[in-house]
């Protein structure tokens, strides 16, 4: 059984205003993995808009969390078949959301969008299973992908014909430190790093003067993280150390000299699938069956409280309808901070 950090009475400053951050969540238990025991303390800035684990987790512990076989990069994705039992409401609300969405993702054509027609050179810091590397590459690029997983990196050379290699943002490999990059992509990656400054200081020192960086995380400026707290599903506390928010994530990117260009929002709709809403009953069900108090919890999810939410979300600004967001980040000088 793997146990949690000891919790601290001293909260965390904030590494972006420098201000005290204040209690913000308790999660009371891992509910994916059973040996791991909580509680998991997080803490929240308003004025930067980022919250963050604290106390930090040790390096074993980190490690200890990606090593179940069920972790989603040893997998790859296949599209669902459409589930034509799903009660009609069920059905209703999902197509409302689809109609709402207008969920901008990464792909080979949203790179021609952004970088041009011409291939370039790309890096992915983080890639999985190297699903969006393989598009690229088939569009034309060169690519080369940064993955500590050896299972993902298996599936990425036999599925997409890949080259990756083993590191992280703050141990990148020899082999992609040897060269510079047109578009660094880092998708899901940043909210798991300890010290994401020192994160994103290695990536832009990877840059060619006006390359681009795309860094994407949960969007913990969503309506459904108000409403769902702690059960929240995208919130995967343990494994996700920092929680942010547009305003934080171009924080971060200013801080280590990059000018941001352009953020982006994804995932409106998945909000309200029956799935979606399962886990979170799921989440919700596994705290209270190892000892949470059901009074200390947000309302259990339902398909009512989706309804709600939705119903709520049609008056909500954009960057609160999307459970992801997108930050866009430009290479203005050839030395870099």
């Amino acid at each position: 059984m793997t146990s949690s950090p000891v919790p601290s009475d001293a909260a965390p400053q904030c590494p972006l205003c420098g201000q005290t951050m204040r209690p913000w969540l308790t999660v009371p238990t891992d509910w994916l993995r059973p040996a791991v025991q909580g509680p998991f303390q997080l803490y929240w800035c308003e004025t930067s808009q980022l919250g963050r684990q604290h106390p930090m987790p040790g390096p074993d512990f980190i490690a200890h969390l990606y090593a179940a076989e069920h972790y989603y990069t040893h997998q790859v994705e296949s599209t669902p078949e459409p589930d034509t039992a799903t009660p009609w409401l069920d059905r209703l609300l999902a197509h409302l959301a689809w109609r709402r969405d207008h969920s901008i993702n990464l792909s080979a054509d949203w790179v021609e969008k952004h970088c041009g027609s011409q291939p370039i050179q790309i890096c992915e810091i983080g890639c999985g299973n190297g699903r969006l590397l393989g598009e690229l590459q088939q569009a034309g690029h060169q690519v080369i992908g940064v993955e500590p997983d050896p299972q993902a990196q298996q599936l990425a050379a036999r599925e997409f014909g890949v080259s990756v290699f083993t590191g992280t943002l703050e141990a990148l490999p020899g082999e992609v430190l040897g060269q510079s990059y047109d578009l660094l992509i880092m998708s899901h990656v940043l909210e798991h790093v300890v010290d994401p400054a020192v994160a994103l200081r290695n990536a832009a020192r990877l840059l060619k003067p006006g390359g681009k960086l795309v860094v994407e995380t949960p969007n913990n400026a969503a309506l459904s993280l108000a409403w769902s707290g702690n059960t929240w599903f995208c919130l995967r506390v343990p494994e996700h150390l920092q929680f942010f928010t547009r305003r934080s994530l171009e924080g971060y990117c200013e801080q280590v000299g990059l000018r941001v260009v352009g953020a982006e929002f994804s995932n409106a709709q998945r909000q309200f699938l029956a799935d979606y809403i399962s886990t979170e009953q799921q989440i919700w069900d596994c705290f209270v069956n190892r000892g949470a108090e059901p009074r200390e919890l947000p309302p259990r999810n339902s398909r009512l409280r989706a309804w709600r939410l939705f119903l709520s979300s049609l008056f909500a600004p954009e960057e609160q309808r999307y459970d992801c967001v997108r930050v866009i980040a430009e290479q203005v000088n050839e030395a870099t901070l």
